[in-house]
């Protein structure tokens, strides 16, 4: 099992993400997505839309406040898309959403 919040700062310093609900709903719709985190407070109407990609979608389990901090940032996010994982391993989350060990 991987730490999720040093990948996603890792992620965030070395590789390309997208913060925020719309931003990440675009990148899933729009196939540059490669992987999808949301907060557990994360609007309904917005999880149902990203639950429905044909993509890894990961349920964060933390608040909003709690993956904005995981990110490095000052802010809630309540949904991310991890466009390039740069030197992170958070694309090993891939492998817990389909329920495969590491």
């Amino acid at each position: 099992m991987i730490n999720v919040d040093r990948a996603l700062r890792s992620s965030i310093r070395t590789g390309n993400v997208m913060l925020g609900s719309n931003r990440t709903v675009e990148a899933g719709l729009s196939g540059e997505a490669k992987l999808i985190i949301y907060a557990l407070d994360c609007p309904v109407g917005v999880r149902m839309q990203l639950e429905t990609m044909d993509l890894p979608v990961y349920s964060y389990q933390g608040m909003g406040k709690d993956l904005g901090s995981a990110c490095g940032k000052p802010f809630s996010v309540a949904a991310l898309a991890i466009i390039e994982p740069g030197d992170s391993e958070i694309m090993a989350l891939q492998r817990e959403i389909r329920g495969v060990e590491a």
